[in-house]
């Protein structure tokens, strides 16, 4: 369908990207307000930070809804299934707060037996997560996505660095995640690979949180074990993406890409931690211990297929 107004001719992609630049700019307009609130009133207000973090988003989910919703006409929805094999960067755990005494810290303030700060470093297991996302793909080689991502349980292997290098000091908690994102890709077909199944090359990113699960810590030295309990955290993730969409039949694609996904913090918990001597010199000690922290982030290599509704 095509609209004429005043001597110009506006089809349908030209509405697209007329409505794509003005949610976008009501996007940063949104982000401008929150950072200017964030400068104002985090100090007075801790929790301003995150309600108004919530309205952000809110707002971005809304309005991504109503231009999907709008922009239906000018493409097709998909459903997206896939798997994927996924591996996080070197992660290291240190106190939110070293000089904590109340709740105490885990490590506190000092040089380890390496010349770092004491802190936890290890590495989490390869492991598996699967997907499911419903998108709508455009007219003007844009696509977007509602993602949910599950991660299966994996394993932390670490050591502190409290002793000299080479020290039994090992470091084990198992973690499992799960994220909401909304994603946005952009197709170049102009550089399709040709062949039997022609390739077209995209990237992608996106944002949306991840809810983060690790389980009792573990910490084992020469002579005690200390435990550290588990927590949950919900904070905000993004991602970024490269890939290539092939076409399987007229309905079905199989999709191939890499991602780098931050899932922001990973939280131990707050409250009681036990030191117990396993050669059983004296009864276990209760902890009071403040939260450690890290940063989880990662690459993985996905595979899913596209299914057009």
């Amino acid at each position: 369908m095509l609209v004429f107004t005043g001597g110009y001719k506006l089809d349908m992609d030209d509405r697209t990207n007329t409505r794509t630049r003005t949610w976008l700019f009501l996007i940063h307009e949104r982000f401008q307000v929150f950072k200017k609130s964030l400068s104002l009133h985090v100090a007075l207000n801790p929790l301003r930070k995150w309600k108004d973090l919530s309205r952000v988003l809110a707002f971005v989910l809304v309005s991504s809804s109503l231009w999907i919703t709008s922009s239906a006409s000018a493409g097709d929805f998909y459903f997206r299934g896939g798997a994927a094999h996924e591996r996080f960067d070197d992660t290291v755990f240190m106190d939110t707060y070293c000089p904590s005494g109340t709740p105490a810290a885990l490590y506190g303030c000092g040089t380890g037996g390496d010349g770092f700060p004491y802190r936890s470093k290890g590495s989490f297991d390869l492991f598996q997560s699967i997907e499911i996302g419903l998108g709508l793909s455009t007219r003007s080689n844009l696509r977007v996505e509602f993602l949910l991502d599950y991660q299966t349980s994996t394993v932390f292997n670490g050591n502190t660095n409290f002793l000299t290098t080479g020290s039994q000091q090992s470091v084990v908690a198992e973690l499992s995640t799960f994220a909401i994102s909304f994603v946005g890709y952009l197709d170049f077909p102009s550089l399709s690979l040709p062949g039997p199944m022609i390739a077209m090359p995209y990237i992608g990113a996106g944002f949306g949180y991840s809810h983060n699960r690790i389980g009792t810590t573990t910490m084992t030295f020469p002579v005690t074990t200390t435990t550290v309990p588990g927590a949950n955290e919900t904070s905000l993730t993004w991602l970024v993406s490269l890939g290539v969409t092939m076409e399987l039949s007229t309905r079905t694609k199989v999709d191939l890409d890499v991602r780098y996904m931050d899932r922001s913090k990973l939280r131990t918990g707050l409250g009681e931690g036990v030191v117990t001597w396993r050669n059983l010199a004296r009864g276990p000690l209760s902890l009071n211990l403040g939260r450690t922290e890290a940063k989880l982030r990662g690459l993985s290599l996905r595979l899913s297929l596209l299914y057009s509704l």
